[in-house]
This record gives structure tokens, C-alpha cells and sequence, in this order.
């Protein structure tokens, strides 16, 4: 299930690109170098962190596998640099960048082999920036709406390394909150491109999506508002190769 759910999202790439949240600035300026340099995107998708590296003084290359999300980033951005690859061949020489950086996408590569190709280029001191948008959930409606099951949220304190699932080298991580109000539509939108509901069978998938509309439809009558709050957390991790 995990390859299929990690090469299912070029199928709804323009979905993907309407309904995916972006990054809150202080996430992406954790990330990348403060004094600008050459940085790589790996598993870019439809370029949602892209669009966020492009506004910032970077030399940057683009990687990911499937071209349909990638000819989204070029048609955006036709002079940006970009590579049909995977995080285990990155298109780059030894040594050549300051960065690499991967948007929720991390957990799909084989850890190991991905990692040694991040340490293979990279220069010394350059380090890997992951980050995920974590749902902050405080209300069982808010899980049922997102078709999550509380007991499955991952600890607060686990362990940067573990996180990335990687035994060697440094780790650090921070979280940036931030808040995304949404109307119930937006909310529908958003539960369509996460994948343990869209590779769902079509019939459920329909049914789990019109649940979750209901349900901040009421959330948002009760509040007498016309959108609902989803908060994340931007968590963020930086790796350090082992010298």
C-alpha cells in the first residue's frame, strides 16, 4: 500500500495543487540557508514548497519522479530548473549543494539509500530540511473530519533521527504553528488528496468525503461563521550527515 499511496498523487495533480496548504514563512526560512546558496528540492510534487523557495535569494533545483506534477512546476515557472528523478538519484554533482529540502514527502523514500544520496551532495555543513504539516486536533469532529483515528497520532516527543527514520548523523526539529480557515467545501477539498481517503474505494471515498462537508457544515452552524479552523504544525527537521 505504502508504493501505491506514495505514486498516487500525479493522478489528481490538479486537485492536489487547488486544495494543498501552503508553508508559513518562518517554516521555510528554517529550512533553507538564511544567506541564500544552491538548494535542492526533492519529491517536489506540484511545486506547493516551490513556490515558497522560488520567492527567496536561492540557486535552487527541483526533483521529483513524476511528471505530471513536475510539468506543473515548469509551466509555473519555465526557467526554473527542474528533474524527473527520485530522492535516491539525485541529478547533481558530489559536494554541490547547501541544502536539500523535501514538503511532506520524506516519508515516502527509502530512508537509508535516500539519505546517503543527500550526504553525497552535499558540502560540508549543508544539511537536510524536511517538514510536515501535522494536524492539531483538539475536537473528536475535527479527527472525523479528517478520517484520522486519534490513537494513531505519533508522539510529541519523538526523537528527530527516529522521525526521519535514520540512525546516523544529527537531528533537530522545530514546530511553527499556524491556522487555515476553510469553508466546508475547502474542507472536502482538502480530505480528497490525502490518501488514506482518496485510495479508498470510489463509493466510500464519496461517502467519507459528503461526512466530512457535513460535519463542518455544523461545526460552522454552531459557531454561526462561515468557515472552520484547521490548525498544523509546520514540524520541521534538519539533518546533519555524520562527518
Amino acid at each position: 500500500m505504502a508504493t501505491t499511496r506514495a505514486t498516487s498523487f500525479g493522478a489528481w495533480a490538479s486537485e492536489y495543487e487547488e486544495w494543498r496548504p501552503t508553508y508559513p514563512d518562518a517554516a521555510v526560512d528554517w529550512l533553507v540557508p538564511p544567506n541564500g546558496g544552491r538548494v535542492v528540492e526533492v519529491g517536489a510534487g506540484t511545486g506547493k514548497l516551490t513556490d515558497r523557495l522560488v520567492e527567496r535569494d536561492l540557486e535552487l533545483d527541483v526533483v521529483e519522479p513524476d511528471g505530471r506534477m513536475l510539468r506543473m512546476i515548469s509551466a509555473r515557472y519555465p526557467s526554473l530548473r527542474v528533474h524527473e528523478s527520485v530522492a535516491t538519484s539525485l541529478p547533481l554533482d558530489e559536494s554541490s549543494v547547501d541544502a536539500v529540502v523535501a514538503a511532506d514527502a520524506w516519508h515516502w523514500f527509502p530512508k537509508a539509500e535516500a539519505a546517503a544520496e543527500v550526504a553525497r551532495v552535499l558540502r560540508p555543513d549543508g544539511w537536510l530540511g524536511c517538514v510536515w504539516h501535522v494536524p492539531v486536533l483538539q475536537h473528536d469532529s475535527e479527527w472525523r473530519a479528517l478520517r484520522l483515528d486519534p490513537a494513531l497520532a505519533p508522539p510529541d516527543d519523538l526523537d528527530p533521527l527516529d522521525r526521519l527514520g535514520l540512525s546516523t548523523g544529527r537531528a533537530e526539529q522545530r514546530a511553527f504553528r499556524w491556522t487555515w480557515m476553510l469553508t466546508p467545501q475547502q474542507w472536502r477539498g482538502f480530505v480528497s488528496t490525502v490518501s488514506h481517503v482518496r485510495l479508498l474505494p470510489e463509493d466510500e471515498c464519496r461517502t467519507a468525503l459528503r461526512e466530512t462537508e457535513q460535519l463542518v457544515e455544523r461545526a460552522c452552524a454552531a459557531a454561526g461563521k462561515t468557515t472552520a479552523r484547521l490548525t498544523h504544525d509546520a514540524l520541521c527537521v534538519r539533518w546533519y550527515p555524520e562527518a
